[in-house]
């Protein structure tokens, strides 16, 4: 019995996955955007080790947080700096703590000791 929802839920959560990949617009995310979130995950992920659920639940945390500060910068485009650097601001802190909640104890700390260096400029 155990057995059985074990794998119905396996069988569930893997027909959501297509959904949560879907970016606004029209239901996908640019080729563009996915090497930058994949490139930014592998990033992470060379510095914090983590499991494969992690890669991907990160990897779409970059997604959204991408598709997010892209739509910020269009819709604050004639705004002032001091206003465009608020809701940029708000949206990185909102990333940072969805991060922190995926990630374990350790990794936390591992990951509070990158932050200092880590940036998105400096990945190739």
């Amino acid at each position: 019995m155990k057995n059985l929802f074990f794998a119905t839920c396996i069988a569930a959560s893997m027909c959501t996955v297509p959904a949560a990949a879907k970016g606004p617009g029209d239901g996908s995310y640019s080729k563009a955007m996915m090497n930058r979130a994949n490139t930014l995950t592998r990033a992470l992920a060379e510095r914090i080790q983590f499991n494969e659920a992690q890669f991907i639940a990160i990897k779409q945390l970059h997604l959204n947080m991408l598709t997010e500060r892209r739509d910020l910068e269009i819709m604050l485009n004639g705004a002032s700096a001091e206003e465009r650097d608020a809701q940029l601001s708000w949206a990185q802190q909102r990333y940072e703590s969805d991060l922190m909640y995926l990630l374990k104890p350790q990794q936390v700390v591992a990951y509070q000791a990158l932050r200092s260096n880590f940036t998105a400029h400096r990945l190739k």
